[in-house]
Order: C-alpha cells, then structure tokens, then sequence
C-alpha cells in the first residue's frame, strides 16, 4: 500500500503514521506546500491521503495561492473513494474541501487538553476505538463548522468540533493523535516561543511534561489505522 500525504511546513510530518506505515512495509510519499511548485501526484498512484497539521489558515487563499489546488485535490480523492484523513490544519481543510466555513475559534487550543467522545463515536467501527475521554495535544487557532453529512464524533470545551466521519472513507481529527516523542517536542521548540498563556492555552513546561501521554494515543491510533486498512482503497 502507498500513502501520500501533504505537509505544510518544515517540522509537522507523519511522526507515528510514519512509524507505523514502515513497520507494515507500505511506502510513501509527500507533498511540501510550504516549498516552491509543489507537485501533486496522480491518484492512480497511491491509496491513501493524509493532509497533516500546519501554520496557515484553510481560508487565506489570497494569501497562499496554492490552498485552491490543495482542496481541488481532496475533493478529487473524496470522489475517488480513496482513504482521506485529516489532523489539524487537515481537518480544517477537509471541512473546506467539502464546504464547510473555516475561521477562528473563540480562543487558541494548545497544550494537552481532554476530548470527549460521543454517541455517534460509539456507534461507529472506527471511532469506537478511542476510548469516550482521552487526554491529547492540540496547538490550533481555528476551527471549523460540519460539512453537510458530516458526523461530529468529537468535542472538547473550547471546540466543539474536534473530530468528524464523512462517508465511509473521510475522516477528520483537530488534535494531534498522530504526534510521538520526536515530534512532539519538535513542534513546542518551533511553536512554544511566547505563548499567550490562559485557560486553554498551557505554559510550555507543563505541555513538555505531558508528553508521555503521547505513547499510549499512539497505541490506540495503530489500532484506528489497522481498522482504516479494511476501508476501501
């Protein structure tokens, strides 16, 4: 199997996915946005398509012209059937790709903070393998409204939107399930400079302390993508 996934800035890759993808023997390959004349493969060409996390705002078209040909592409690969997940700024640019208004959330989300997850999660074949709370990293801005079909699995008390299921093969998380030790401290070196601290937003010392909660998210998260393997693709 091949998974090719689209990464928006130097330092958020597939950290765990990537370890996980290895350790099964499937290859991948990347889209750099954030580099000069990104190239877009055909959708022959792979199976999956994972749009990972990133500093830019799903609405800054004007901005960063390339936002247009990035959510064309997830549309084509919706339409495809092809596996399509999204974490982060991925979650945001799905919900766009599909329709849904981007824009920003009532306070920043950073830091290591509880989701909740509900009854339609408990009722799905994928969600259902998170447990109903769990501890997990965020570092977003934004949010998003459902896409019309969407089903919200999701919440935590600053966004309401924190994971969503669109069809059989679309599938949204706004916090980071996908980080592991590397990465995790990679993205509070690059990031955690002057952050405004305040009720959903951690000083950086706490969230370098609760790292260790990343392992176990990993461990569950191999299971949700064992689970996504026997979607079509």
């Amino acid at each position: 199997m091949h998974i090719h996934y689209f990464q928006h800035d130097d330092f958020e890759d597939l950290a765990y996915i990537g370890e996980w993808a290895k350790s099964k023997g499937f290859t991948t390959s990347c889209t750099r946005f954030d580099l000069d004349d990104p190239k877009l493969p055909n959708h022959k060409e792979y199976d999956w398509l994972i749009i990972l996390g990133g500093a830019v705002g799903a609405y800054e078209e004007t901005l960063y012209p390339w936002l247009i040909d990035e959510k064309k592409f997830i549309r084509e690969a919706i339409k495809e059937g092809k596996v399509v997940l999204g974490i982060c700024l991925g979650s945001q640019m799905i919900a766009s790709s599909l329709g849904a208004e981007v824009y920003p959330n009532k306070a920043p989300e950073i830091g290591y903070f509880p989701v909740h997850l509900n009854i339609h999660a408990n009722q799905d074949d994928v969600f259902s393998l998170f447990p109903e709370k769990l501890t997990v990293m965020h570092w977003h801005n934004d949010t998003f409204n459902l896409p019309e079909g969407a089903v919200c699995m999701a919440s935590s008390a600053t966004t309401k939107n924190q994971a969503f299921r669109w069809g059989k093969n679309v599938f949204a998380l706004q916090f980071h399930f996908e980080m592991n030790e590397i990465s995790a401290n990679t993205l509070i070196e690059k990031s955690g400079k002057n952050l405004k601290i305040s009720e959903s937003v951690q000083p950086v010392e706490v969230i370098r302390s609760m790292i260790h909660v990343n392992a176990e998210n990993n461990r569950i998260f191999s299971q949700v993508l064992e689970k996504l393997l026997l979607m079509k693709h």
